[in-house]
């Protein structure tokens, strides 16, 4: 079936249609963010409840969600890899547990299905008893992956085995059938990869005899076609490179060895003994040892002799090496006549080659970029000469960071200096190679500064939400692993700041959460950073329910804001940052009483103080701190804490503010109007005297312009409409009903309906026939009741 295309886009660049998941999708989302709804709780894990069951297809699915996109499977304390335990419940095919806490216990649950293939590289949690639980797939396994860790790498101790094994048994005649059980037995497997193989580093000066890993584990395995020694040079050792080109595996067709010959000319001219190779990648970026590219004596001699001897080559990946050689020097003519059509023709753009077409070749960071030349005998080229040599090398080499990094830059520099035309698929590219790296802080660094340029870009319209999850859950990932990388961080944040925040992050919010306070914990001591986190946690406080503003508060953003606070005022510095921190602490703190409360415990009353006296002439910044002050005072339990001579001087004071309009004023009036609801007998404070305040609320509601505009945002009117029944307070309940009148005046839309939804009218008719409110009061209330009773039109024309 075609892929659905976006009637929008162009054959250059064409996007998905953005639809919704389908069903079984939807349903495996929510069981995986719900897993721990369907488990029962076992002595060491966990498994299904009586009566559900997952059949084959479905299981598989499911394990890659896991994989990929949950966190469960990554802390070993969670272990929910028991679900899979039982076979009459699960039916697993294969085993993605790259990057999970998988350990060999559980590993040999797994195995127990009948697994064809099986991707354990960079598991922490595996040892090198890891064979027991692979061999247990010997009758269907035909792929694996592993390496990536130090741990597993250790197989000098298996071979150490084996030789005690083969000694213990060269009596007893039983030689083959033990010795088999401590080497690969998988008769089946095709394809090997070995990444960043390390297990022959010498130990205590001692160096391991690292051939014989080809006699015991890759030799054995006659099925093999594909063998990937991915980064494995230093761990083998150059004598098993030079014995490499002795396998005897006569299906050996595709031989994987980038950044593993190191520059070793005696064993890339052994490789030609490899006669049925259809592919042969030599590629080398790893520079932390050389000088790249690498240099080969006579590279045109050695690239024709390599061709000579594998004559079913097809596809071979020299990047990073001078193996393409150097053209023939053209003189250059000076004649004026044009060009004779008998000249000879331009040569071709590999030397040595015997003429072959190849379905593949890989020229990345070759000396001289090969890759530009203008015949070169292949189908397809890496490199980056161009857009579609780029976005060919990032899939290609999705599975080799070091040659992943570089393609990487050269898409940014593109993306910076030129112009990208296929952002689709170089947007999924860049995602997938950073889901398959997360380990290498390079690759997540350069992957993400093109990211920011797609997700900022005139595509954008385009994307689609299941692209949108994909690039979140894959900046998160790298924003974790490599929170001490200012770079990562600050690419992390830029790119995320393109999203619709909160709405696009709900999905993950707890997670988004909880990264930001930790970026903001660390010392980067970087401004910009500073800046751009507290914008986003920000914004991630705006327009939230409750649930999520205590999630920020268990979470200690209270705590860091504080924190933040504190150092500018220490530093007597009043900036954005600053401003920002008080505008979040009032978001967060907006109808959510638990973090009012985290506030006051921080001495936040003593930072509001200070601030006050420091910067007593910063509009926005006093208008944030007379917001957060409005949540606390509707706290009833809080509120007392209020209730004293300096706040309540400092609070009256600002009642006369003209600063941001009407903003600091207003807010000033709500402070004191939640301390006067209270009644005379909770006033403690002398000066000013209840009545003094009083009296200067009035004053300077009879100032406030009733069609104000506002900077301010209200989700709910219940603290103001508890004011609009308080009788006690006629300056509490004038503040509440002018708020009202003026909201539904200013922004008819949106509050009244508000207002409507929460009861307030029948509030009001109340106030119009109770005797005790004063005339204002009542003329007030009147004006909204006709307001949100009267026709749509009719109150568009009053509003004019």
């Amino acid at each position: 079936m075609a892929r659905l295309v976006h009637s929008s886009s162009d054959e250059v660049d064409p996007w998905p249609v953005n639809k919704p998941s389908s069903l079984e999708d939807l349903c495996i989302d929510f069981l995986v963010g719900n897993i721990f709804t369907f488990l029962n709780k076992t002595d060491e894990s966990y498994c299904l409840k009586p009566g559900i069951n997952f059949p084959q297809g479905l299981s598989d699915k499911i394990l890659i969600k896991l994989a990929k996109y949950s966190k469960h499977l990554e802390n070993p304390k969670d272990n929910v890899f028991g679900i899979f335990n039982n076979r009459a419940t699960t039916s697993l095919t294969e085993l993605p547990l790259r990057y999970t806490a998988v350990n060999n216990q559980q590993l040999k649950f797994l195995c127990l299905h009948p697994v064809r293939r099986v991707d354990i590289s960079y598991c922490s949690e595996i040892n090198s008893q890891f064979l027991d639980a692979i061999n247990q797939t010997s009758k269907t396994l035909q792929y694996l992956q592993i390496g990536g860790n130090d741990i597993i790498a250790r197989l000098d101790f298996i071979l150490n085995e084996s030789r005690q094994v083969e000694d213990q048994t060269n009596a007893s005649g039983d030689h083959d059938e033990r010795l088999q059980n401590m080497t690969l037995n998988l008769p089946h497997l095709r394809h090997l990869c070995l990444r960043e193989f390390q297990g022959f580093k010498p130990i205590d000066d001692m160096p391991m005899e690292s051939v014989r890993i080809l006699e015991r584990v890759i030799q054995p395995l006659r099925s093999l076609t594909h063998l990937d020694l991915y980064l494995c040079g230093w761990g083998l050792g150059q004598r098993f490179l030079i014995k490499l080109g002795n396998l005897d595996l006569p299906n050996l067709v595709s031989l994987t060895l980038c950044d593993t010959l190191n520059g070793c000319e005696p064993a890339l001219d052994n490789l030609m003994k490899l006669r049925t190779l259809r592919h042969l990648d030599i590629s080398q970026a790893e520079d932390t040892n050389w000088y790249l590219p690498v240099q080969y004596r006579n590279p045109t001699e050695r690239i024709a002799n390599l061709l000579a001897a594998l004559p079913f080559l097809r596809s071979l990946d020299i990047s990073g090496t001078n193996l393409a050689g150097d053209l023939p020097w053209e003189p250059v003519s000076h004649r004026l006549e044009p060009k004779k059509s008998e000249e000879p023709e331009e040569p071709c753009g590999l030397p040595g080659n015997d003429g072959r077409t190849f379905e593949f070749l890989g020229l990345l960071n070759c000396p001289g970029d090969p890759c530009r030349r203008k015949k070169l005998p292949a189908v397809k080229v890496t490199g980056d000469g161009s857009e579609e040599q780029i976005i060919l090398s990032l899939n290609v080499y999705r599975d080799k960071p070091t040659l992943l990094t570089r393609a990487f830059n050269a898409l940014f520099n593109k993306f910076r200096f030129e112009t990208v035309k296929a952002h689709c698929a170089a947007l999924e590219a860049i995602v997938e190679g950073m889901e398959r790296n997360k380990h290498d802080k390079h690759v997540q660094i350069s992957g993400s500064a093109s990211l920011f340029y797609i997700v900022k870009g005139s595509r954008k319209p385009f994307i689609t939400h299941v692209q949108k999850r994909r690039v979140i859950y894959c900046l998160l990932d790298a924003m974790e692993r490599h929170i001490t990388e200012l770079t990562m961080m600050r690419n992390g944040c830029l790119t995320l700041c393109h999203f619709n925040i909160p709405d696009e992050v709900l999905h993950c919010y707890n997670r988004l959460v909880r990264v930001l306070i930790q970026m903001l914990k660390h010392e980067h001591n970087d401004d910009f950073l500073l800046r751009i986190g507290i914008f986003l946690l920000n914004s991630l406080a705006c327009q939230v329910e409750s649930e999520q503003k205590k999630v920020l508060g268990d979470l200690e953003i209270v705590e860091v804001m504080c924190k933040i606070i504190q150092n500018k005022l220490k530093n007597k510095v009043c900036d954005e940052i600053l401003e920002v921190c008080w505008s979040t602490l009032w978001n967060v703190t907006d109808e959510t009483e638990s973090n009012c409360t985290r506030f006051m415990n921080q001495q936040g009353m003593y930072l509001f103080l200070d601030c006050f006296n420091e910067f007593s002439d910063k509009e926005e910044l006093l208008r944030n701190m007379m917001g957060l002050m409005g949540n606390i005072a509707e706290v009833q339990k809080l509120r007392q804490n209020l209730m004293n001579e300096e706040y309540v001087t400092v609070f009256t004071n600002f009642l006369e503010s003209k600063k941001d309009g009407i903003e600091v004023s207003y807010n000033a009036a709500g402070v004191l109007s939640h301390l006067l609801s209270d009644g005379e007998e909770a006033w403690r404070v002398e000066i000013p005297s209840r009545d003094e305040v009083i009296l200067r609320i009035v004053q300077a509601i009879q100032r406030w312009p009733l069609e104000s505009q506002r900077n301010i945002n209200y989700r709910s009117f219940g603290p103001i409409l508890n004011l609009v029944r308080c009788f006690r307070s006629h300056a509490s309940q004038y503040w509440a009903v002018w708020a009202l009148c003026n909201l539904t005046k200013v922004y008819p839309d949106k509050y009244i309906k508000l207002l409507k939804e929460e009861g307030g009218l029948e509030i009001l008719e109340k106030v119009t026939r109770d005797p005790r409110p004063i005339t204002a009061i009542k003329e007030l209330a009147r004006q909204v009741i006709d307001r949100v009773q009267m026709p749509v039109e009719a109150s568009e024309e009053m509003n004019e």
